[in-house]
């Protein structure tokens, strides 16, 4: 039996929430859901999660707060995570301003408006990348062994003119 892929969604806007929930329960995915930092920290401890899903978190800064503390535990760490941001020109508007050091160790970013199909594509994405489901199947190592043989020759090619 397969394990169903565990996902953490963490955001103090519900409407993204429900998005998310909406978008990856239909991709097969089981959703936990935290609408602040101190709640996304106890599920992310008591849970074996394969990624999590930051947005925004009020008060301003726990975002940045709960990544860093993702960060620190042992539990948590190689968790990978997809930041669910506003578009960069509305951080102000927010009243949110960019300090150094402020940049969240994720696996990639993403801004707001987002689709619940690109969502649930971006989060599949990651997890092929971070190989999080776990082994693929011979077909697929073998066509991905024929792709990669083909750009080879065509790399061997063009350095052959």
């Amino acid at each position: 039996m397969n394990k169903q892929t565990k996902i953490l969604v963490v955001d103090s806007k519900h409407d993204f929430v429900k998005l998310a929930i909406n978008a990856l329960e239909s991709s097969g995915y089981q959703v936990f859901t935290a609408f602040d930092r101190k709640g996304g920290l106890e599920i992310a401890k008591d849970e074996t999660l394969d990624l999590i899903i930051v947005g925004a978190l009020e008060p301003r800064g726990d975002a940045f707060r709960l990544n860093k503390e993702l960060g620190d535990s042992p539990r948590t760490q190689n968790i990978p995570m997809l930041v669910v941001d506003v578009r960069p020109e509305e951080h102000s508007q927010n009243g949110w301003k960019w300090h150094e050091g402020m940049q969240m160790d994720a696996e990639d970013y993403v801004s707001r408006p987002i689709k619940a199909a690109e969502l649930a594509g971006l989060v599949k994405k990651i997890l092929e990348r971070v190989n999080w489901q776990g082994p693929i199947d011979s077909i697929e190592v073998l066509k991905q062994m024929e792709e990669a043989l083909k750009r080879v020759e065509k790399l061997e090619m063009s350095l052959a003119k």
